[in-house]
Formats: structure tokens, sequence, C-alpha cells
């Protein structure tokens, strides 16, 4: 839970405990989030094998806890919905748990993370696609080459900003300049190689910042 925090910029104490409740049946899926997250049963010997997480992980647990600290104004839904939440487990499996990111999901293995951005250039890089996973290889591209304290960083400016857009164009392109502007780099021309609604106005107002020369199919890391 500190890890939890740590990532969100948030103190450790909470306004209130995360709790986490099994049941023979939940409302939605194999887990959900929400006060409480909810779990099947069988999944409830995992919280209280401590060696086991260590080893084998807690990715349903830590994504459904990425959820909890999810906020509006930088998410673009339906296409981060279930991606950025992810960002938590990669981060406490690797950070806190010691796990690496390819033992923690099998998603994440470096051949299925090539195969899924070779497809979606490929595929024309549509933002229609940019969903899930494949959303998910932006986010850590930014944090292979800038590091986990660039997220922080952004996450901190984030609790600052009360106004910003509504629409996913005007806030995806108020992330690319909080972002860029927490890294001193001007990241525009890699959100635009994604497929994002980059505008003039975003790229004149980051012209200043010296930019990230990068290849998208050559930044995976692990």
């Amino acid at each position: 839970m500190k890890g939890i925090a740590d990532l969100a910029v948030i103190p450790h104490k909470f306004a209130r405990k995360e709790r986490i409740v099994a049941d023979v049946q939940i409302s939605a899926g194999l887990m959900h989030s929400g006060y409480p997250v909810m779990i099947h049963t069988e999944s409830a010997n995992e919280l209280v094998r401590p060696g086991d997480a260590r080893t084998k992980g807690l990715w349903g647990e830590t994504h459904e806890l990425g959820h909890n600290q999810q906020r509006t104004c930088w998410e673009f839904p339906p296409h981060t919905t279930e991606c950025t939440c992810n960002l938590w487990s990669v981060y406490v499996h690797e950070e806190v748990l010691g796990l690496n990111r390819e033992k923690a999901h099998s998603s994440m293995t470096l051949t299925k993370r090539k195969r899924r951005v070779d497809e979606y250039v490929k595929g024309g890089k549509k933002l229609s696609d940019w969903t899930i996973w494949v959303a998910l290889e932006t986010y850590l591209q930014l944090q292979g080459k800038f590091g986990w304290d660039a997220f922080k960083k952004v996450f901190a400016a984030y609790h600052k900003i009360t106004n910003y857009p509504s629409d996913n164009d005007g806030k995806m392109n108020l992330y690319a300049v909080t972002f860029s502007q927490a890294v001193g780099m001007n990241l525009t021309g890699f959100f635009k190689a994604w497929g994002w609604p980059i505008d003039r106005a975003t790229e004149k107002k980051l012209s200043n910042l010296p930019p990230w020369n990068f290849t998208v199919l050559t930044h995976l890391n692990h």
C-alpha cells in the first residue's frame, strides 16, 4: 500500500483503509475495484501468502488498487480504462515485491510486447486500437526512458491542476504538455507517433524544449 501511495504521490495514511473482500459471487469480472475491492473466494489465499507474492505476484489485486488511483484529468476512456491502472501493478511488482514485469503477468513478456507494438504500427496506429496492453506500451516506453520519478512528478503536477478539458483530445494534449514539462523534453513527436491527436498549439507551447529522438519499435524495456 505504501507503494500504491508512492506512485500516486499521496500520503501513506489514506483517509480510509483500502479493503479487499472475497465472496462467492461478485458483480463483475474476476475482481473489481471500488470500495471495497471485490475478489472471488478462490483468490483470497493469494493475500495471505507473502512468499508467493514475491515469486508469483499479485497482479489482479494491484491492478484493482491501481483503478482506485485513476483520475479523470489524466484518463482517456475507453482507451486507458484498463491500462493506466497497470502502472501500479508494474511499479509494485518491481519496486516493492522485486518481481520483474515479465514474470508478473504472462502478457508482459518481451515477445508479446514487441508483437503488440508491431501490429499496432502495421495497423496504421489508429487511436481506436490504442487500448489496454497496447496503450500500456506508450507509458512503459516513457517509464523506460525517464523512470518512475517522471510519473511521480506528473501525478504531483496533476494534483494542482483544477481546470482541465473534458474531452479526450484536450486531456491528451494537456498530458503531453505536463509530461514534457516534467522531464524537460518535447515529447509531442513521441505522442504523435503513437497516434495521439497533438495539436499545433501544444507543439508551439513545447517548441522551446529539446525533442526526444526515439523509435517506437525499439524502446521496449524490461
